[in-house]
């Protein structure tokens, strides 16, 4: 591509994806809260989960999608006005349904007990992994010199990075389960058997209590820190989400807003202004302790009682 376009091409390609504020139409495609990968993953995912919430009118926004021009403004002055991607009146419930099924589907597949033990397991046996390379200990983590995920650990180039995907850590499982370190190898084994860690929903145990949580997390911090628990022993888990972002926009602000066309004002306004489901929603949070066998979870358990 940069031998086609030449590298002022590339480089730009290069800050559209790296950016985090959009500064015009094609910046708010890639990333903001009405982006093309937002608007493929929700009915992905819906369609390969097979679950039920997430659904909405796809078809119909498309059909009631338009480009405008809106103000940016910084402090509430006004400097430019840019081209983005807006919504017409007739799209104002299929964008509430939008808003809706993304923040349902976060808690009922990305965040869902299940998935977010495995993550975690995964995570950790990673990090062992990429210690003990790094230590030189590479005959006991079942793997060989060479393998892709050894050589990304060792070299940490964008080549090595390359080298790895989904087949080749999957792949790995079964060697790393063989080897001499027990940590890497149960956690190993046990993702290969799917035996994952099982979730004390601390959040529903405490009803949601901010208060109370807080002072198990320093409880169970406390208790680490002593060496109650061994390293592989719990894992915590606060996975939130906020369902639409209504302040703190970087500049310029317009273009990460769900804007749709506005009878009142004549001109098109944040979707969070015109309704009032959208305006009523707030971050949600969950914190999760992952627990490795029922002797792990009778010392959680002692901690909540403690509270």
């Amino acid at each position: 591509m940069r031998d086609k376009l030449g590298s002022d091409a590339t480089d730009a390609v290069a800050q559209l994806l790296l950016q985090d504020t959009p500064t015009d139409i094609y910046s708010s495609i890639v990333s903001s809260q009405f982006d093309a990968d937002r608007l493929d993953y929700v009915r992905r995912d819906r369609l390969m989960t097979g679950a039920q919430y997430g659904a909405f009118d796809y078809s119909w926004i498309l059909a009631n999608l338009e480009v405008a021009k809106v103000a940016v403004s910084i402090d509430d002055e006004q400097f430019a006005e840019v081209d983005i991607l807006v919504l017409g009146h007739k799209a104002f419930q299929a964008a509430e349904s939008y808003v809706l099924g993304l923040f349902h589907l976060y808690f009922t597949v990305y965040f869902h007990k299940a998935t977010r033990s495995a993550e975690c397991m995964m995570s950790a046996m990673v990090e062992r992994l990429g210690m003990l390379i790094l230590r030189k200990d590479i005959d006991i983590t079942g793997l060989f010199e060479g393998h892709p995920l050894v050589n990304f650990v060792n070299q940490r180039s964008l080549e090595s990075y390359l080298g790895l995907d989904d087949s080749i850590i999957w792949g790995s499982l079964p060697f790393i389960a063989a080897g001499k370190d027990q940590v890497l190898a149960t956690l190993a084994q046990r993702l290969l058997q799917r035996d994952l860690y099982k979730a004390v929903d601390v959040t529903t145990r405490c009803d949601g209590n901010d208060a109370k949580t807080t002072r198990f997390r320093m409880a169970l911090s406390a208790a680490c820190e002593r060496g109650d628990f061994e390293a592989d022993e719990v894992f915590v888990d606060t996975p939130s989400r906020n369902p639409y972002t209504r302040r703190g926009y970087d500049t310029p602000e317009a273009l990460k807003k769900v804007l749709i066309y506005s009878h009142a004002s004549g001109s098109y306004d944040d979707l969070a202004n015109q309704s009032e489901v959208i305006r009523g929603l707030s971050e949600k949070k969950i914190l999760r302790v992952y627990v490795r066998d029922n002797m792990a979870r009778e010392k959680v358990e002692e901690i909540l009682k403690g509270i």
